[in-house]
C-alpha cells in the first residue's frame, strides 16, 4: 500500500494549532509515498540481496479529536532495514491504529504492568516498541529459558536477542513478521550528542519517550545537556534464591553464573535511585517541546551509548494505561466516525497511482484513462469533503473547495485510484 496522506493544520476546541501539539507533530508522517525495503542473506555472509515492499513505511494516518491522537501504521521503517538470514522472521506489513490522551495523567493508583509479550508503545517511525522481555523465563525442571517457564527469572530480550537486531536501526521481527524495537531505536536519535534528545517514541499512557539526552537540571533549559541514567543497577548475590523484593524464589533461579550471567534476567537488577531516572525510568522535566514540563520517560544508554537497564520505561507505566491497549492488544483502536473521516479505503492495497492536472489547480482537476466510476476527495484531516460520478470529460469541479491539499480517490470496476492535489 503506497498512499499517505498529511494533515498540517487542525483545531482542538477550536484554539490550538495542529503544529504546536508534540503528540501529533513528532511522528514521522509519510509524505512521500515511501516504501520499505530489508536485506537477507540468501547465502552466507557477506553477500546480501535486497526485499521491496510495495507497503508505505513511517506514519500514514495522523487525526485528533478532543481526546486523543490517532496514528496508522504499517509498523515498518523508512530506513533500509536488515540484514538477516531469510527466515519467516523478517519484515511485514501489519496495519494498526493505535491511540494516545492528548492529556495524559498520573496513575495515583495501582499502576499498570509493562507488558511482557507485545508493544509497550510506538516508535514515532510507527515500529512498535517491545518491553525489557522475550517472552520467556527460567525453567528449573529442564535449566533452560523457555515460553512455559517457571514465570519468576524473565529473560532480557537486549541480553538474548541483541545480535539478531539490525544494524540500520536496532530493530528485528518476530515470528509474525512484526518489526520492532526492544532497547535502541538508534536510527531515531543522535548519540553521542550536546542538544537534547527528540522524541523518539510515545508510550501508551501518553507521556513521550525521549532519547538518551536531557537538561541536567530538569526544569532548567539553560543547564548542561547530559546523558540520563537508569536508576536500576545490578545486584550482587552469588545465587537466585531471593527476588529483588526480598522474597524467596520457589522455585529458585539458575545458580549457574556461567551459561545464565548476572544480567539474563530482569530480576538480576534492583532499582537503587542512583541514576537520574526514577523508577520507571522517567522523571518530570521540561523539554524542548514541553517548554513548561512534563513527566517523560528517557531511553537508558551507558557512557558508551549502549543501552542500559530498562531502557524505554520501567516494569511499570507512569501513567494511566488500558490493559485493553497495550502487548497483544495494541493496535485494536477503532477511530471514531468522521475524525480521519468515515472512509479509510484509500489506504486499499487494491489502490494505484493515478495522474491529474493541472496540479496545483484552482477550478477544474482533470485526468486521463478513466472513462467510468465514482470519485471522493478527502480533506487533509482525511474527512470526505466532495463526492460524485466520473463524467465522460474526465473533469471535476472542485471550485467549492477551500484552499489546501486534498487526495482525489476514484473507483473504477475493481480498482481504486488515488492522487494528491494542492487547490490554490
Amino acid at each position: 500500500m503506497k498512499l499517505t496522506f498529511t494533515a498540517s493544520i487542525m483545531l482542538l476546541g477550536g484554539t490550538l494549532a495542529f503544529a504546536q501539539i508534540p503528540q501529533v507533530d513528532s511522528w514521522m508522517l509519510n509524505t512521500t509515498g515511501a516504501t520499505a525495503s530489508y536485506d537477507y542473506y540468501p547465502g552466507p555472509p557477506p553477500t546480501t540481496s535486497i526485499v521491496n515492499l510495495t507497503d508505505s513505511a513511517d506514519i500514514l494516518t495522523i487525526c485528533t479529536d478532543d481526546n486523543y491522537v490517532y496514528i496508522r501504521a504499517n509498523g515498518l521503517a523508512s530506513y533500509h532495514m536488515g540484514p538477516w538470514e531469510m527466515n519467516p522472521n523478517v519484515p511485514a506489513a501489519d496495519l494498526h491504529t493505535y491511540r494516545f490522551p492528548l492529556a495524559p495523567q498520573e496513575e495515583t493508583g495501582t499502576k499498570t504492568p509493562q507488558p511482557e509479550v507485545g508493544a509497550l508503545g510506538i516508535a514515532v517511525n510507527g515500529v512498535q516498541l517491545y518491553g525489557i522481555g522475550d517472552a520467556r523465563s527460567y525453567k528449573a525442571s529442564t535449566n533452560e529459558n523457555a515460553g512455559d517457564g517457571d514465570g519468576i527469572w524473565y529473560a532480557d530480550a537486549w541480553v538474548s536477542e541483541g545480535a539478531t537486531m539490525d544494524a540500520g536501526g536496532n530493530g528485528h521481527a518476530d515470528g509474525m513478521s512484526t518489526y520492532h524495537y526492544h532497547a535502541n531505536p538508534s536510527a531515531l536519535y543522535t548519540d553521542p550528542s550536546t542538544e537534547h534528545s527528540p522524541i523518539i517514541g510515545w508510550a501508551f499512557d501518553g507521556f513521550p519517550i525521549y532519547g538518551p539526552f536531557g537538561y541536567a537540571n530538569p526544569m532548567d533549559a539553560s543547564s548542561p545537556v547530559v546523558r540520563m541514567e537508569s536508576g536500576y543497577e545490578l545486584r550482587t548475590m552469588s545465587d537466585r534464591t531471593t527476588l529483588p523484593d526480598g522474597s524467596t524464589s520457589t522455585p529458585p533461579g539458575p545458580s549457574d553464573f556461567t551459561t545464565f550471567p548476572l544480567g539474563t534476567y530482569q530480576q538480576d537488577y534492583e532499582f537503587t535511585d542512583a541514576g537520574t531516572l526514577d523508577e520507571y525510568n522517567g522523571r518530570f522535566c521540561i523539554t524542548p517541546d514541553f517548554p513548561s514540563g512534563i513527566y517523560c520517560y528517557f531511553l537508558s544508554t551507558d557512557g558508551s551509548g549502549d543501552p542500559d537497564f530498562p531502557y524505554l520505561t520501567g516494569f511499570e507505566y507512569y501513567g494511566e494505561a488500558s490493559l485493553s491497549e497495550i502487548g497483544p492488544m495494541s493496535g485494536n483502536v477503532t477511530i471514531p466516525s468522521g475524525t480521519c473521516g468515515s472512509d479509510l479505503s484509500i489506504e486499499e492495497d487494491k489502490a494505484e497511482f493515478l495522474s491529474v492536472y493541472p496540479n496545483p489547480v484552482i477550478n477544474q482537476l482533470n485526468f486521463d484513462g478513466i472513462s467510468s466510476g465514482t470519485y471522493k476527495i478527502f480533506d487533509q484531516l482525511g474527512r470526505e469533503v466532495l463526492n460524485g460520478v466520473v463524467e465522460e470529460a474526465y473533469a471535476v469541479n472542485i471550485s467549492a473547495l477551500t484552499p489546501g491539499t486534498y487526495v482525489i480517490q476514484i473507483q473504477s470496476e475493481e480498482k481504486k485510484y488515488f492522487s494528491r492535489f494542492i487547490k490554490e
